[in-house]
């Protein structure tokens, strides 16, 4: 039979109307609560560093995404029980063999200068804008064809199955382009890409240096939001974030910007609500550049992860949301094999950790050391200040020497991800709901070095393949048995150290209702801000 899944009464995209987010607190930059007055209402985010861009489709970003998705759209969007809904598609059709999605778009949407949405903008989107994607190259290499029949329906035929396939087609992975912006251009460096055009409930009006402002968007499909502006002003100092939140200069910190610094500021504050909401969790992972020597050797690899004191670092950090990573797989997604224990199998011990050195090759020289390897970080990124002192301590005292460089989270990403201009790199992994996307990517072979995906270097056929075989098979308990034997190279080759999983939570003014909803996105970024209420 064909399925087809048709729009649910009720519910909004990402970053929706924001119905009822009216600034009913103090000097948050509101200029009337707006309800008799008719003034103008602002919501305030505080953002720890400038975004690399503001469109999502083009880097992982987390801040590209907070602000981004409020413009942009995709086909579908992931309710906070996993659920796909419709967007930009306003039904579809699956057939019975999983091979062919038809999507039916909703009519009479425009993008924010006028023009016309059409299935011609999706058509230009897969073919052009997706191969550029963090996670295109999974849908890249599974899609055969992309046809446009008519204005109003697109047909995506696969040459096999894949199980998490509408997941992928959200704002987070996928935001819909406009054709008549991109085409023609090197779509990585056009202007868009800093001053977006979408279809979303939020036109890009401004970004002057470190506030970036959006005003309602009066034609949106799904109504016109109640808030006037959403603005994001960049504070790099904790201090002053957490102050900002306090003093109500600012309504709201993504979880992305809340560090140890922040929690312990608010923390038994009533007027501020910290919560982790979200159905995907986030690994504060320390990547290690397998191009340069020692770090190419998996019994280095293990014996630095053996030097290293991940429950210090948890209590250092913050124990009431972080602790330390049991695998490559979150604690409680679906696919974690719960038999592997990174702090069984990688107990902390410096001594074992300095015989594998030995056994290895590299023995203590005159002065007490055996190598140096270069350390970057982020420095406004949650607990890695802390992490970073106690990495360089825990490494020193088997005879390791770090090099640190503290970044701008923009360069650093660029030093990672594009460059790959690092020994080791300390920078957080947003996991995802599904291993396909959040995980797989990262350790994946990939020889091309596609930005956003591996970074490292590694490369295993055998573990490729069980990734690919998860993504084309339809039961998730089968999936999540393949994701076991995939977690058991992983172990093995330690590609990557995962060494806390953070559940950091985002900080919002607790005046407003709706907040569980509100921070229930089931990714980084895909907020429920029509779910607020004053």
């Amino acid at each position: 039979m064909t399925i087809t899944f048709a729009r649910r009464a009720g519910i909004v995209p990402a970053i929706a109307a924001a119905a009822l987010l009216l600034a009913s607190c103090g000097g948050s930059g509101t200029e009337s609560t707006g309800g008799d007055g008719g003034g103008e209402t602002t919501f305030v985010t505080g953002l720890a560093s400038q975004p690399e861009m503001l469109v999502r489709s083009f880097t992982s970003d987390a801040l590209t995404a907070t602000v981004g998705l409020a413009v942009a759209e995709g086909l579908v969007r992931t309710t906070k029980d996993k659920d796909v809904v419709p967007a930009l598609a306003e039904s579809w059709d699956i057939s019975d063999d999983g091979l062919t999605y038809t999507f039916h778009l909703r009519q009479g949407v425009t993008w924010h200068d006028g023009e016309p949405f059409s299935s011609a903008d999706v058509l230009f989107s897969f073919q052009e804008v997706l191969p550029l994607s963090p996670t295109g190259a999974v849908l890249t290499s599974t899609i055969a064809s992309v046809e446009a029949p008519d204005e109003a329906t697109v047909v995506v035929t696969l040459k096999q199955p894949l199980a998490p396939l509408l997941l992928a087609l959200g704002p987070q992975d996928f935001s819909i382009q406009p054709e008549h912006i991109y085409a023609g251009t090197d779509l990585l460096t056009n202007p868009n890409n800093r001053a977006p055009v979408g279809t979303g409930p939020f036109v890009f009006d401004s970004w002057s240096g470190d506030t970036i402002t959006l005003t309602a968007n009066p034609d949106y499909w799904d109504g016109a939001p109640a808030v006037d502006r959403l603005i994001y002003k960049v504070i790099p100092d904790s201090n002053s974030r957490a102050n900002a939140l306090v003093n109500g200069e600012i309504d709201y910190i993504n979880k992305f910007d809340v560090d140890d610094t922040i929690v312990k500021a608010l923390e038994g504050n009533d007027e501020i609500t910290l919560q982790n909401g979200r159905v995907s969790a986030t690994f504060m992972t320390m990547w290690l550049n397998q191009n340069e020597e020692p770090l190419d050797d998996p019994e280095v690899r293990k014996a630095l992860f053996m030097a290293l004191d991940r429950e210090l670092m948890s209590k250092s950090a913050d124990p009431d949301f972080t602790e330390p990573a049991a695998g490559s797989f979150p604690t409680g997604l679906w696919a974690t094999d719960t038999g592997i224990d990174y702090l069984d199998a990688f107990a902390y011990d410096p001594d074992a950790a300095a015989a594998l050195l030995d056994e290895a090759g590299y023995p203590e020289q005159g002065d007490g050391t055996r190598f140096s390897v270069r350390l970057r970080y982020v420095a406004t990124q949650p607990y890695t200040q802390a992490l970073a002192a106690i990495i360089a301590d825990n490494w020193r005292a088997i005879g390791v020497e770090t090099e640190p460089t503290q970044d701008e989270a923009t360069v650093n990403s660029d030093a990672l991800f594009v460059q790959q201009d690092f020994g080791t790199n300390l920078l957080s992994l947003d996991t995802r709901p599904d291993p396909e996307f959040g995980i797989g990517r990262v350790y994946k072979c990939n020889p091309n070095k596609l930005a956003f995906n591996n970074p490292t270097g590694y490369c295993n056929e055998e573990l490729d393949a069980l990734f690919a075989e998860a993504a084309r098979t339809q039961d998730q308990a089968a999936r999540a048995e393949i994701y076991g034997q995939a977690q058991e190279i992983i172990a093995a080759d330690l590609p990557a150290l995962t060494l806390l999983q953070a559940d950091q939570p985002d900080a919002i003014r607790s005046s407003f209702g709706g907040i569980d909803e509100f921070l229930s996105g089931a990714l980084s970024g895909d907020l429920t801000w029509s779910a607020l209420e004053p």
